[in-house]
């Protein structure tokens, strides 16, 4: 099959969902399918695969990062798409390159499966000037209409397709957990000790991680928040907080105002391959987002041998397992920090919650997603 990506975010963005939509694509080629990827143009990169065709985009600053928006109406990939033949179209938002991928699927009577990637009316605060009661209801209006025009959703959880039925969406809703390339996780890459020592983290000591755009849906100032009570019970516990974005600033001065500078480490935005490293040079996941639908970097850390601890909310809740391979709590800071304290105070614990996420972790990996995802896209032909 010729499968057709519309994506509004993609490399060099390196966010989850590009993530998926990358594990995606590669899993597709592996299994004998051509995946064509459309995506918006970034400034200064170019791409190897001739398969990925560029729309004209927009740059703009939001709170020291930049995005794009692609710009549809001036771009010849718009010129390519007729000529492909393909067999399914896949778009991954609602808007934009969504937009266009509703459109050529009416015009060339080509399938719409459509993955509901991210909880949209909880990212209102991305619509300037608006009160959010409207816009929440704005975004929620948009979303179900787009929903109902396809042909499939795919929901990466139980918990998401419940929101989708209660949103009044009526078209078919498939839940298709999104996976991972488990083995880049699992092999140990022996850079345990030299990334300490660029971080100036002790053998002993025990360091937590986090890894995500640095905005202000993923609660990074809950982490903060409770790490500070976590340093006042035991500190030999360092955190590494991996990405960057508009809160960045803030949480930078939380940490002076908390007295905890000197103990939370700002890596800014990584390589990818350097990723995996950081996970194995840690101890501890943390994850304090209520937005998303999944949370594969949860999936990634687990697989590298890291317990979680995170806020019990949609998504998560279905790749956590409470009390075997980490902790899900509520939204107290109080019982975050504890959960993380059980698992800092007690070795033998940590140990069996490590090996326990290293198994479990497997259920998320790439070669059954994909063969579920392939069975949905021959359905529909």
């Amino acid at each position: 099959m010729k499968i057709g990506m519309f994506i509004n975010y993609y490399t060099p963005s390196k966010g989850g969902m590009e993530t998926s939509v990358i594990n995606l694509c590669k899993g597709l080629k592996r299994a004998g399918h051509e995946t064509f990827v459309f995506a918006p143009e970034y400034p200064n990169y170019k791409d190897e695969n001739k398969n990925i065709f560029r729309y004209k985009s927009f740059r703009f600053n939001y709170g020291g990062y930049f995005y794009v928006i692609p710009l549809p109406f001036f771009s010849k990939a718009r010129e390519v798409i007729e000529k492909l033949n393909l067999d399914i179209i896949h778009s991954h938002q609602p808007y934009s390159l969504g937009d266009e991928a509703l459109k050529f699927s009416k015009k060339l009577n080509i399938p719409l499966v459509f993955t509901y990637h991210i909880k949209y009316e909880d990212y209102n605060h991305y619509v300037p000037l608006i009160p959010e009661s409207i816009s929440r209801k704005y975004i929620r209006k948009i979303t179900t209409k787009y929903s109902n025009q396809c042909n499939n959703i795919i929901a990466p959880s139980t918990a998401i397709k419940k929101l989708l039925i209660n949103h009044e969406i009526k078209a078919p809703i498939s839940i298709i957990p999104s996976g991972i390339n488990i083995d880049n996780f699992k092999k140990d890459t022996g850079q345990r000790d030299g990334i300490r020592e660029k971080y100036q983290v002790k053998p002993d000591d025990i360091m937590l991680i986090t890894a995500c755009r640095l905005t202000e849906e993923k609660n990074l100032e809950f982490l903060v928040r409770s790490f500070a009570k976590i340093r006042q019970k035991r500190n030999n516990v360092r955190f590494l907080i991996v990405g960057d974005g508009a809160v960045r600033k803030d949480l930078e001065k939380m940490a002076e105002e908390f007295g905890i500078k000197n103990s939370i480490i700002f890596a800014g935005l990584v390589d990818r391959s350097e990723i995996v490293g950081l996970y194995q040079a840690s101890d501890i996941f943390i994850f304090a987002s209520l937005t998303e639908t999944q949370g594969l970097v949860a999936v990634e850390a687990m697989a590298a041998g890291n317990p979680v601890v995170a806020i019990k909310a949609s998504g998560i809740e279905d790749i956590v397992r409470s009390g075997e391979d980490g902790f899900l709590t509520s939204k107290s800071e109080d019982e975050f920090s504890e959960s993380v304290l059980k698992i800092v105070g007690d070795k033998s614990l940590k140990e069996k919650m490590s090996a326990r996420a290293k198994i479990n972790s497997k259920r998320f990996s790439i070669e059954p997603w994909v063969e579920k995802v392939v069975e949905l896209y021959k359905s529909l032909k």
